[in-house]
């Protein structure tokens, strides 16, 4: 008999982020199964298996048949951490019966012209990307992961991190961050000092699962240690060139004292927008607002009369440059989405001729082997 978990008054699981989305697709999981089914999420993921989070604690589990025959159909359908799995035994062993749906996914575009989406993280409610206060901002680079997380359907925070380090240039640090985040929450925060770390903690509420988002040397480390006021996380040294080395090499699941979950993962180096225009459009609101004024609705935003965008740059209102960055992103976006559709004719054409030879070589059994 399966197990049932619809009543969420009081779960186990809840300090993970149960709710009832997830007992929904749990119950769903578990009606269609023929074993016995326990929920669990995922605390970090390797290859062909998973460590999950159960009611006890963590257990390392195989995944089964049918998983990893998803995973080769699509690598993005691997477990990965963050997942809300259904796990079975079988024998001594667990197995990861069904990854359970998604709900705030950050996912990396694949490269190569034959390569798959990566997802970082999932089920993510809150992604706090940290700007090193002493390193930039780089607003192309902040404008980027912005629009990985809208385009994912979590919510973005933007941490303005080692703060003590920027000395008299940190107002207009924070002033440039926001101007490139308009609408968006800004913490200015200092792991040596504590300045605005009460305020972040605060907004962790219990349940609610976060991902820092970063490069290497950004201080997310750093900065979720003092929050937890304890050391949960590695933290390494900073090089000559004021880039950090990796002290994350592989995703996993930390739990916050005040009851949030943070999915550690990797410092990301490159960040490519997903083949979807809608995140590079809510990170560049203000310039799509001007757009939808246009006179003309395939306006290019270049000479043509009317021009909403155009009259904003030419009265100071718009930056030139913040203009050529939301061209250059949606561009980019349009070819990932592009490249992404003949991947995936290319697999469909694959698919369609193993299908054609495997019917043509059962015929030719069926004929004696003529």
């Amino acid at each position: 008999m399966n197990i049932r978990v619809s009543d969420t008054s009081s779960h186990p699981l809840d300090p993970l982020g149960w709710s009832p989305r997830v007992s929904a697709a749990f119950d769903a999981a578990s009606r269609a199964s023929e074993h016995p089914l326990v929920p669990g999420r995922v605390s970090a993921a390797r290859r062909g298996g998973s460590v999950v989070r159960v009611s006890g604690g963590d257990v390392p589990a195989d995944h089964s048949p049918a998983v990893l025959r998803d995973a080769r159909a699509d690598p993005a359908a691997a477990p990965c951490t963050g997942d809300w799995v259904a796990l079975r035994r079988s024998g001594d062993t667990w197995l990861v019966e069904a990854v359970l749906e998604r709900s705030g996914t950050l996912v990396r575009q694949g490269i190569a012209k034959d390569s798959h989406d990566q997802v970082l993280a999932a089920n993510v409610d809150r992604v706090l990307i940290c700007e090193a206060a002493d390193q930039g901002p780089n607003v192309g680079r902040l404008e980027r992961f912005l629009s990985l997380v809208w385009a994912g359907g979590a919510e973005p925070v933007v941490a303005v991190t080692k703060a003590e380090l920027a000395g008299d240039r940190l107002p207009e640090v924070v002033e440039l961050v926001r101007s490139v985040a308009p609408g968006i929450e800004v913490h200015v925060v200092s792991a040596h000092t504590g300045q605005g770390l009460e305020g972040l903690a605060e907004r962790m509420a219990p349940g609610t699962t976060w991902v820092l988002l970063g490069t290497s040397g950004a201080g997310k480390s750093s900065l979720v240690n003092a929050v937890a006021g304890r050391d949960l996380m590695d933290t390494g040294e900073i090089r000559g060139d004021k880039r950090g080395r990796h002290t994350t090499t592989h995703r996993q699941l930390l739990s916050m004292p005040g009851g949030a979950v943070v999915l550690d993962i990797p410092g990301v180096r490159r960040i490519d927008v997903p083949g979807e225009t809608e995140g590079v459009d809510r990170t560049f609101a203000d310039v799509t607002d001007l757009a939808g004024r246009c006179r003309f609705r395939d306006c290019a935003h270049g000479g043509e009369p009317g021009c909403a965008v155009r009259a904003a740059v030419d009265a100071g209102e718009l930056d030139l440059s913040r203009l050529e960055r939301w061209n250059r992103l949606r561009r980019e976006a349009e070819r990932n989405r592009a490249r992404g559709d003949a991947r995936l004719r290319s697999e469909q054409t694959r698919k369609w001729k193993t299908a054609t030879r495997e019917g043509r070589e059962r015929g030719r059994l069926k004929r004696g082997g003529r």
